[in-house]
């Protein structure tokens, strides 16, 4: 597709003859042997697009798909590249090899013994217990992804601790035994396992549901497919199993045949169109891992809320076109849907909507994560506050200027100018008619509940560096920043960061991607800012970006994109950004919704546990959101066992939470960094997917420990720090406390937990 693609696609297909499809040879030690030891050893950091040369161990077909020279997280790509999905962009083996360049890292042949012996992946096993110890590890040091032996020990001469698993400690005895044993029986894969009944059933009644045939059915099993593409969906009443919804030229019950396309508004083509739940067959990892529940509430809610409950003013639409102006701009294609139905969809799901932008493709990489802060909350705005949901007639006369950067085809700058001025027309156009509405200023009220009892009301946003999480209420106290998001920024940024992404594309789609978002950042900002009095709002956002006025590419705030003065009455207006979370969160907004605040952030909230959390939450509190010179001993997120002695051992995250001059700008983060007001948050549970450090703290050093932190690193050095209560990449223990984090994490979220990625573990 590309002369540097098609290069290396050529130069497989030269000099290697292709596996044989399908796989050799099926191992029952497979399944419950040989993957298990991938997921608790290199899953950590061979999964999902960011694995080092593309060997993807989630599964055997990632395995026997082998590895790539080329790198898919490349921000510098002048041109795209052909993307390699896992199970979508070739079926087989000899496809991978022959098509795309990947080559085998395990090798076969008619004597196993001998193939056993060549494999690479054996060989970079064997490398790690040859060099046990860490020499100066460089987390992103290339590898040269050598294809062949002679390679691979030249690479190993000069770079002796490139063994496996990289820069940590070797496999045991018992793993390297098992691989062995299992490379000399012929590296067979696991035998496909039958389809549960209760997934059948399920199955079914979820692809009748999709594959209505009448006309509004058709379009909102399109719209829903469109924001479900990404998620891990879980059946109910089918446990440990996992499914995505594609698209098929074949119904139930013939074998699914998907169809593959770059995004899911690409044109199908011409023939059948159905869409059907395929099985996932890899491991889960946190990074990438969305789920979404289906179950029979689910599709009574869904019913209601598209057909029997909407008010459509076309009891027969026609369908939407494929064509590229039309399919990348939702309030084009589903104008016809109704957009309370659509608002309220991505209400009832916006911690999975949410969860989509951060675990998509999009959100891996510093230059992609710097647009949002390093902690903020988002509320939503309410349906019967939002006009785009209120009044039918708005969407349809500013739809054309909501338009996203899916695929950017013009100059870098070209493409920025179009879409500011298209975000410039848009406020223009909303400002004017709500002045014609004489619409009245914010109130609480304009804040979404929730509907009393759904949990999505309030999400709480942590970027760590170069990727990021989001969890579920008001946690780490009052940000420095926050959301509110209504229809029209809700839907835009999915379409920008998920379904219009491409993690494959070019340098000016992606930074067209990144630089829209700012824009959006920027207006959902405003629009919480819409509730503060007029006469605080250019004093708060100004020290959102400083120096004052920094953000001068949408100055929302001005005449004519000024809202009306807020009609909610402020104890004290200097601080009215504060007081409004505060009150959101304490007063405003259900308990049911908000769950229980964190204890250690949260000044007015007291931990009444009793044991080693209550004493740990405790003693945190003492450096928590405080400044200091101990702040800058910690990376971006360190997961702590609080070590009891017993099986429900309580783990937190501590955050190291950055300060920013502003987010502005894409490059030279530095510059704009302010070291001096950082602060760290401690944070029940996990809130990471790619933790860097690992510490534990028996229940009976608590105490010593809070000392400590407060000692760094002026009084106590970190290397003596880490000596009393790190877990350090060469540590003969690490692998237990990786083992210990990923099982109580899954403990505590059944749903969403996944292998923890180590890529980001520190050196020291």
């Amino acid at each position: 597709m590309l002369a540097a693609f098609a290069l290396v696609r050529a130069h497989g297909s030269r000099k290697l003859a292709p596996l044989a499809d399908p796989r050799p040879l099926v191992d029952p030690s497979y399944s419950g042997t040989i993957q298990s030891i991938f997921d608790r050893r290199c899953v950590v950091c061979h999964s999902c697009f960011d694995a080092p040369c593309q060997l993807n161990l989630q599964s055997f077909d990632g395995l026997d798909r082998g590895a790539n020279v080329v790198r898919v997280y490349e921000p510098t790509r002048v041109e795209s590249i052909h993307p390699t999905r896992m199970f979508q962009d070739a079926r087989t083996t000899s496809e991978w090899q022959r098509q795309f360049g990947f080559f085998p890292v395990v090798a076969r042949g008619a004597n196993a013994g001998t193939a056993a012996e060549s494999s690479i992946l054996r060989r970079v096993i064997e490398q790690r217990r040859r060099v046990p110890v860490r020499t100066a590890v460089l987390i992103d040091s290339p590898w040269a992804c050598p294809r062949q032996s002679a390679a691979l020990e030249e690479e190993l001469r000069s770079r002796p601790e490139k063994g496996m698993p990289y820069g940590f400690p070797p496999l045991d005895d018992a793993d390297v035994r098992a691989i062995e044993h299992w490379l000399r029986r012929g590296a067979g894969g696991p035998a496909v396992s039958p389809e549960a009944d209760a997934a059948r059933a399920a199955i079914a009644r979820w692809e009748a549901f999709f594959d209505a045939p009448d006309a509004k059915s058709r379009i909102v099993a399109r719209y829903i497919y469109e924001h479900l593409f990404l998620a891990h969906l879980a059946i109910e009443g089918v446990p440990n199993e996992w499914f995505r919804l594609v698209r098929s030229r074949s119904r139930s019950p013939a074998d699914i045949d998907e169809i593959v396309t770059v995004r899911p508004y690409d044109d199908p083509g011409p023939g059948e169109m159905h869409y059907r739940l395929r099985r996932v067959t890899e491991t889960i990892v946190e990074k990438t891992h969305v789920p979404y529940v289906l179950s029979d509430a689910k599709l009574a809610r869904l019913q209601r809320l598209f057909f029997s409950d909407a008010q459509w003013s076309d009891p027969s639409p026609a369908f939407p076109s494929y064509d590229r102006n039309v399919a990348a701009n939702p309030f084009l294609a589903f104008a016809a849907i109704p957009a309370r139905s659509r608002y309220q969809f991505m209400l009832d799901d916006a911690y999975y909507h949410v969860r989509a932008f951060i675990h998509g493709p999009v959100c891996k990489g510093q230059v992609a994560l710097n647009v949002i802060d390093e902690h903020f909350l988002i509320f939503f705005l309410t349906p019967g506050g939002d006009t785009a949901v209120t009044h039918p007639e708005f969407l349809p006369r500013v739809a054309s200027d909501l338009a996203v950067p899916g695929e950017g085809g013009d100059g870098l700058e070209a493409v920025y100018e179009r879409f500011k001025l298209h975000e410039l027309s848009y406020l223009r156009d909303r400002a004017g008619f709500s002045q014609r509405l004489s619409a009245p200023g914010r109130t609480l009220a304009n804040i979404w509940d929730g509907d009393g009892t759904n949990r999505s009301a309030v999400l709480t946003v942590y970027r760590h560096f170069d990727s990021a999480f989001v969890v579920q209420g008001a946690v780490g106290g009052v940000p420095k920043t926050a959301w509110v998001l209504d229809y029209p920024i809700f839907e835009r940024m999915y379409y920008d960061l998920v379904a219009g992404f491409d993690v494959f594309g070019n340098l000016v789609h992606q930074v067209s991607t990144r630089r829209y978002m700012n824009l959006l950042r920027i207006e959902a900002e405003s629009l919480f800012l819409s509730f503060l009095p007029e006469s605080r709002r250019h004093a708060v956002r100004d020290f959102w970006y400083r120096p004052p006025r920094v953000a001068k590419i949408v100055d929302l705030l001005e005449p004519p994109y000024a809202e009306p003065e807020t009609r909610i009455t402020y104890a004290d207006p200097a601080h009215a950004n504060n007081e409004l979370v505060t009150r959101l969160v304490s007063l405003d907004l259900p308990r049911t919704v908000l769950g229980d605040r964190d204890p250690i952030q949260w000044d007015d909230v007291a931990s009444n546990a009793l044991g080693p959390p209550s004493q740990f939450e405790s003693g945190v509190r003492s450096f928590v959101r405080r400044s200091g010179p101990f702040v800058d001993a910690f990376p971006d997120a360190t997961l702590v066992r609080v070590d009891t002695g017993s099986a429900d051992d309580t783990i937190y995250t501590i955050i190291r939470n950055k300060a920013h001059l502003n987010v502005d700008f894409m490059f030279l983060e530095d510059e704009e960094r302010v070291p001096t007001e950082d602060t760290l948050h401690v944070v029940r549970g996990v809130v990471a997917s790619r933790p860097n450090l690992f510490l534990d703290v028996r229940a009976a050093e608590i105490a010593d420990f809070v000392s400590d932190v407060a000692a760094l690193p002026t009084e106590l050095s970190w290397t003596k720090f880490l000596e009393r209560y790190g877990v350090r990449r060469s540590d003969a223990a690490f692998w237990a406390a990786s083992d210990f984090f990923n099982e109580r994490f899954s403990k505590l979220d059944a749903l969403g937990a996944g292998i923890l990625d180590l890529s980001r573990y520190v050196n020291d």
